[in-house]
């Protein structure tokens, strides 16, 4: 998936494979399977969410909260599930049952709420997308969704095991020491995010096109395997940095007409996402 490491980058890049890798909960794999599926109804998703107790529970007292303002109590998990939509019920699925095997307590000024909420929109942006690409291209939303809300899954696994590390990188980008945290991680660390990211994804066996769209988003120029998910996930991470930073619908690049998505599209999508900033923040407080 990577590129071959250069010789200075080998001796950071051979103490981030000494990392202990995380045990992923099981059934975790299965459930991906799941929650990618397109033609899964709300009946058989609460059949197979049934078998995660925590997750069930935390879907469950989600339909319930302020967020969703449900008229009467949910209490069954297929009427929550009913509630709050296939695309919140899988998002929230998948990052509860990432999230378990991590810390992030560890790293005093990593904040796992904005994590989050960056995870969920960047989803929300790249299942909206999928959906807008012309025909001929074919994404499913599903999986393009899945691939955004686990774009920068390594830096979960370097917090939890290398938090002073990642602390003194985010301070730099705090003190704008460095541009962004990708830049500052590269520096303390010798690798960033990406290759954490691309060491899970391999160690975890997740499908290629997923683990594709996750360690090569940012390359706009990216020429492969898996190109349109690649490229769809670039340009959801590009929506979801404008609206976290509170800035307009970033300009048009190559990789709209090579989707088929027309600019004003694409101006839509950043308009709902902002939009709903407050609502995903409010969710990302459920994943903390």
């Amino acid at each position: 998936m990577s590129a071959s490491p250069t010789t200075a980058e080998a001796p950071c890049l051979q103490r981030l494979s000494t990392l202990k890798l995380p045990t992923l909960p099981a059934g975790t794999l299965f459930l991906f399977e799941s929650l990618t599926n397109e033609h899964i109804d709300f009946a058989e998703l609460a059949g197979v969410l049934e078998k995660f107790p925590s997750i069930a529970g935390k879907l469950i007292s989600l339909a319930n909260s302020v967020w969703s303002a449900p008229t009467s109590e949910v209490t069954s998990l297929e009427n929550a599930c009913a509630r709050l939509g296939f695309g919140v019920v899988r998002s929230t699925s998948i990052a509860l049952a990432i999230a378990a095997p991590f810390d992030s307590a560890r790293c005093p000024s990593f904040d796992p709420e904005r994590y989050w909420c960056s995870a969920l929109l960047t989803a929300d942006a790249a299942s909206r997308l999928a959906l807008a690409v012309s025909v001929d291209v074919g994404l499913e939303p599903s999986t393009a969704r899945a691939a955004g809300l686990l774009h920068e899954l390594g830096l979960l696994w370097l917090v939890d095991k290398l938090p002073d590390e990642v602390d003194q990188a985010l301070v730099m980008v705090e003190k704008q020491l460095e541009a962004n945290l990708q830049l500052a991680l590269s520096r303390v660390l010798g690798f960033d995010q990406e290759k954490a990211t691309a060491r899970l994804a391999d160690a975890w066996g997740l499908p290629e096109t997923m683990a594709r769209a996750m360690t090569h988003y940012r390359d706009i120029g990216y020429r492969g395997p898996q190109e349109a998910i690649v490229a769809n996930v670039g340009l959801a991470v590009t929506l979801v940095s404008a609206i976290l930073a509170d800035q307009p619908c970033p300009p048009p690049d190559g990789r709209l007409p090579a989707l088929g998505i027309a600019a004003a599209h694409f101006a839509e999508i950043h308009a709902t996402l902002a939009g709903q900033l407050e609502r995903t923040r409010a969710v990302a407080r459920v994943l903390v």
